[in-house]
């Protein structure tokens, strides 16, 4: 009877949740046509923010480059936005940054798109840019050589990071034969031999209207869109080229390894089986196999191989379905001393499902957070697009998601067990692995193909609207309540922040806010730590701590109709966390390996370092994560201190934006969270940091192919009115259309990554120039950065440049307020640090006042030219003897 009624509430739930889904897709106006040319128009017209997203996807990627068109597509995705015949090398990108819109393109293995997103009002100007981008490009030759170098820089770029590095490994090691093995960015050989003309006849040959469609979803109406797209479409010629078709790939008969070692920290695992392409029956199946293998916390990967048995650091698994057939991935980062017992242990836990087929509660889990996934997908307008584009350009049927959802329904434990049987033989496994240099000998001696055949083959035992309204609240014990009502989607967020952070922080405990973050939903008095994640699984939920300079707190996204459900939960988590001894101990391995890691990751260690040579004093120097020592020291009794000293309720601001009503949450929240006590919160004194006298350098040399810098100054609070100047400021100077990018990127090609950045605190932040570039160029790099920082602080910006950053920021702001998890997030942030939740109203206005007299006032009082702090990351070989 019980078993029935457990049945009874999973039909029950799905069939809401199927409702939900279909009510979702049902309130947005979807209209598609073909021109006459062969071009393809797909329209979603969805009212409920003043923004678009206008795409161009083109049905051609680097799998129908031939081996020596290596990286063409890519190559001609970076020229599509360098000129037309009317408009110039970067005037594209200034357009759209100037209104607030944001320009882009990528490219995978199947198609390439081009994209704006930008407020609705501006929609016209964004469809003549995208419409004039992929007809007119000039593919002008002086920026073409310039591309290329940018190009190679990004090849060079992609070998120090690990997981493309493994990923490109992985694909070459599993398809030998299909397109798929090369990577999406080409080979610096075939790379430097492309030429102008090979590329046009590429071009002419494949960006043809009958292999292009265009995809508009958000603020417009669905007429006037359609007659502007035909006007400026229209004379876009259909060729009559025969184009070839791609090599497929054979069955794989053998186990597969491929092995590198190198300059690494840890030890980079990936472990894939070839199997269907994402239209294929077997595909639903297959993600719900990865979530139940990989995907998440209460996943059987994670419980057994991560947790349980300690042989990894992390541990996922993930389904590749592309238009031809694709690839199931289970990765991992660990020590190279367990690589065969993991790779043993990972192959148990698949068998053990393969025999045993998943349970009720597994299955119910996972279908519903897969469905959930699809509504979550569209909160924006940009999400909304992407996915109708993805589904014309892959399946040929926008509908598509519709038979996919059915498909998921529809499952059952048989079903998960004979696709398991039908893919994961053990023949089929192919073995790709990163690991470092001095592991070698040791990794050289283990059969990957043996104890692949071995553990693959063994059986396992069983085992256009009113403003939303707003309201503050603040409790009897000072807790402050902000909510706001969104009834658009049946989706409710929930921040819980408190003052701390590393700000706090001593430094004999560096990181022990990052540890409570990771702690705080790991168990509480009376819950497990899986018990908690299998309740917020079945919300179709997400619930996660934070930490970072300046606040510590808890995120909690789920479907409305778990509201009360949720709310008892996020209060025993707030009241009781446990931080369980053992739990620490699992916890406290992923963080010391992810510190590890940081060795590998450039960027990070770079602006690590930036912080350690600007901030003497203050804890700001401190990194968020802590360091091997801090973390290996950080106690039980520690964590409980460290949190009871925080997370009191004159400290915390709550705030809940969604499908809620003010009623109902008030109750819940005067009910769980109502009756904590007051303790008197008196926040640490903070060491105050001096300004810079003179420049401070530090330089570290790492075995990487490229070189990185951060050149910088203090900078505001965020308090002082200057932020408002310092964002109009970065605005201007970064983005492809900002003047950092054009004059040091685009007209003297020294770095493929380039970044300005003003990181405003609740004490003095920082403002600086990120660079990554070849080591031969970093000196020229760096004096170009001082040069036109110089340039900047001694003549200011012109009008132009400044209206067109507010502009940008404004519009911006619209889109990037979309989701219910960034209103939440940033009015409780406001909150918090001091601005008042409304901020987030005050904010346009705010940028609105900036003058160009402002910037230049703020340029000449921070760009401390004699006095700044310079981090420099660079391989031994650019040292100077």
């Amino acid at each position: 009877m019980r078993r029935f009624r457990f049945v009874y509430l999973i039909a029950i739930t799905l069939s809401v949740l199927l409702l939900v889904v279909h009510h979702a897709q049902s309130k947005e106006r979807v209209h598609q046509f073909t021109m006459e040319n062969g071009l393809k128009v797909i329209l979603e017209e969805n009212r409920t923010s003043p923004v678009v997203a206008l795409q161009v996807w083109v049905k051609t990627g680097s799998a129908d480059e031939r081996d020596d068109e290596a990286g063409m597509c890519h190559f001609i995705e970076h020229m599509i936005f360098k000129g037309t015949v009317k408009r110039k090398v970067g005037e594209m990108a200034k357009e759209v940054e100037s209104l607030g819109g944001s320009i882009n393109a990528y490219t995978s293995y199947d198609h390439t798109v081009y994209h704006i997103t930008i407020a609705s009002r501006y929609a016209d100007i964004a469809l003549d840019i995208l419409a004039d981008a992929v007809q007119g490009s000039v593919f002008d030759p002086a920026e073409l050589e310039k591309e290329r170098e940018v190009i190679l820089e990004e090849i060079r770029m992609g070998e120090d990071d690990p997981s493309r590095k493994l990923f490109r490994q992985t694909a070459a090691t599993a398809f030998q034969r299909h397109p798929y093995g090369r990577p999406v960015i080409g080979y610096e050989k075939t790379i430097r031999a492309i030429t102008r003309d090979q590329m046009l006849a590429f071009f002419k040959r494949w960006y043809t209207p009958d292999r292009i469609f265009f995809v508009a979803a958000g603020d417009f109406d669905l007429q006037e869109m359609e007659r502007k797209a035909r006007v400026l479409f229209k004379e876009f010629k259909r060729a009559s080229v025969r184009l070839p078709e791609r090599l497929q790939e054979p069955e794989q008969k053998e186990t597969r390894s491929n092995l590198t070692f190198g300059n690494f920290k840890e030890t980079y695992l990936q472990m894939a089986v070839p199997i269907s392409s994402v239209t294929h029956e077997d595909t639903p199946g297959l993600d719900v196999l990865e979530q139940i293998l990989g995907g998440g916390e209460t996943s059987r990967l994670v419980q057994k191989v991560k947790l349980e048995k300690g042989l990894v650091h992390s541990i996922s698994a993930s389904t590749y379905t592309p238009k031809d057939p694709g690839l199931f991935i289970i990765g991992a980062t660990l020590q190279a001393e367990n690589l065969e017992r993991a790779v043993e242990e990972i192959l148990k836990e698949v068998n053990r499902l393969i025999h045993e087929g998943v349970t009720a509660e597994e299955l119910y889990r996972v279908r519903v957070n897969v469905e959930s996934g699809l509504i979550y997908d569209r909160q924006t307008v940009q999400g909304q697009a992407r996915k109708l584009g993805y589904y014309e350009a892959t399946t040929g049927d926008v509908q598509f998601e519709k038979k996919y959802i059915k498909r998921i329904s529809l499952l059952q434990s048989e079903d998960i067990k004979r696709i398991g049987e039908k893919y994961f033989k053990p023949f089929r496994w192919s073995v790709s692995l990163l690991a470092p240099a001095e592991k070698a000998d040791g990794l050289k001696k283990v059969s990957l193909s043996a104890v692949v055949e071995k553990a693959g083959s063994s059986v396992v035992p069983i085992d256009k609207k009113k403003p939303l309204p707003v309201s503050k609240t603040v409790l009897e014990n000072g807790i402050r309540l902000i909510v706001k009502e969104n009834r658009n989607n049946p989706i409710v967020s929930i921040q819980v922040s408190f003052l701390a952070g590393v700000r706090f922080e001593e430094e004999a405990q560096n990181g022990i806010n990052q540890f409570m973050a990771v702690m705080i939903t790991k168990g509480t008095e009376k819950q497990t730590s899986l018990e908690i994640a299998k309740k917020v699984e079945k919300m179709a939920g997400s619930l996660s701590g934070f930490s970072g300079y300046n606040s510590f707190g808890l995120s909690f996204t789920f479907l409305s109709q778990h509201f009360d459900e949720a709310m008892t939960l996020l209060g025993e988590v707030v009241k009781h966390p446990s931080f369980d001894t053992d739990e620490m101990e699992k916890r406290r391995r992923s963080i010391l390996a992810a510190i590890r890691q940081q060795e590998d990751d450039l960027d990070r260690m770079v602006f690590k370092l930036f912080r350690k040579v600007l901030y003497e004093k203050h804890p700001y120097r401190l990194d968020t994560i802590g360091t091997l020592d801090t973390i290996q020291r950080i106690t039980q009794k520690e964590l409980k201190e460290y949190y009871r000293r925080i997370a009191v309720p004159e400290n915390m601001v709550l705030t809940i934006v969604g499908d809620v009503d003010l009623n109902q949450v008030a109750s819940a929240v005067q009910k769980e969270l109502g009756k904590i006590q007051k303790s008197n919160f008196v926040p640490p004194e903070v060491p105050k940091e001096p300004p810079l006298q003179k420049t401070r350098k530090s330089e570290v040399y790492k075995e990487k192919e490229q070189a990185h810098f951060v050149l910088g100054f203090q900078g505001a609070t965020v308090q002082s009115r200057d932020r408002y100047v310092l964002d109009v400021l970065d605005a201007a100077l970064s983005g492809m259309g900002g003047r950092l990018f054009y004059q040091l990127r685009d007209k003297e090609s020294l770095a493929y990554a380039l970044a300005f950045i003003s990181n405003v605190n609740l004490d003095p932040g920082y403002i600086c120039v990120y660079m990554g570039t070849h080591p031969d160029k970093i000196e020229t790099a760096i004096a170009g950065v001082l040069r036109e920082l110089k340039k900047v602080k001694d003549e200011g910006l012109t009008e132009d440049e400044v209206e067109r950053a507010k502009r940008y920021l404004i519009g911006n702001f619209e889109i990037g307020l979309q989701t219910n998890g960034a209103h939440a997030r940033q009015m409780s942030v406001d909150e918090l640090m001091g601005l008042g939740y409304n901020h987030l109203q005050r904010y346009p206005n705010e940028i609105q006042k900036v003058t160009r007299e402002d910037v230049h006032r703020v340029a000449k009082e921070y760009f401390k030219l004699e006095a700044y702090a310079l981090a420099i990351i660079r391989p031994p070989e650019a040292k100077k003897q």
